[in-house]
């Protein structure tokens, strides 16, 4: 409750007139009043409102916090068990990498071998072919040699120039 006569008598020892201390101690009662009249007070806060509204926050941060710690946990297993599908993977790739480098050294060394082989069945046919051509000049040469014998003796022995 407001007390006019307080204030009014605090004015006037403050050096106003009375009616200057009326008339202010008069304005502010008006204006208290009417901002009283402006409040509604259902609309007010209480202390027990506020304590309930207080709780039911922590309650409604409580369970969203579980559900993200939930939701946490879940998208770190499905991490944990992409990781272990990833790292199987890779070690499957690594075997199958191992098994392919084991059948390129194979292949190589086979194709090594069938060179080999090739190179020595070429070197065998060509002295093959090398032996023929000797014995075939020589050939050559003896019936050429044979040939002058042949003419120089149909020719008899005075005919040669």
């Amino acid at each position: 409750m407001f007390d006019t006569h307080a204030v009014a008598r605090t004015l006037t020892e403050a050096d106003l007139t009375p009616a200057q201390a009326d008339a202010i101690t008069d304005a502010v009662r008006l204006a208290a009043e009417h901002d009283a009249a402006a409040i509604d007070v259902e609309t007010l806060a209480t202390k027990a409102g506020l304590a309930a509204v207080e709780a039911a926050l922590k309650s409604d941060v409580a369970a969203v916090e579980a559900v993200l710690k939930s939701e946490i946990a879940g998208v770190q297993a499905n991490v944990t068990a992409v990781e272990a599908v990833l790292k199987s993977d890779i070690v499957g790739v690594q075997a199958n990498v191992t098994a392919v480098e084991a059948a390129l050294k194979s292949d190589v060394a086979g194709v090594k071998s069938d060179v080999a082989a090739l190179e020595a069945r070429l070197n065998a046919r060509i002295s093959a072919q090398e032996t023929r051509l000797i014995e075939w000049m020589v050939g050559v040469g003896v019936g050429g040699a044979g040939l002058v014998v042949a003419a120089l003796r149909l020719l008899g022995p005075g005919a040669a120039p």
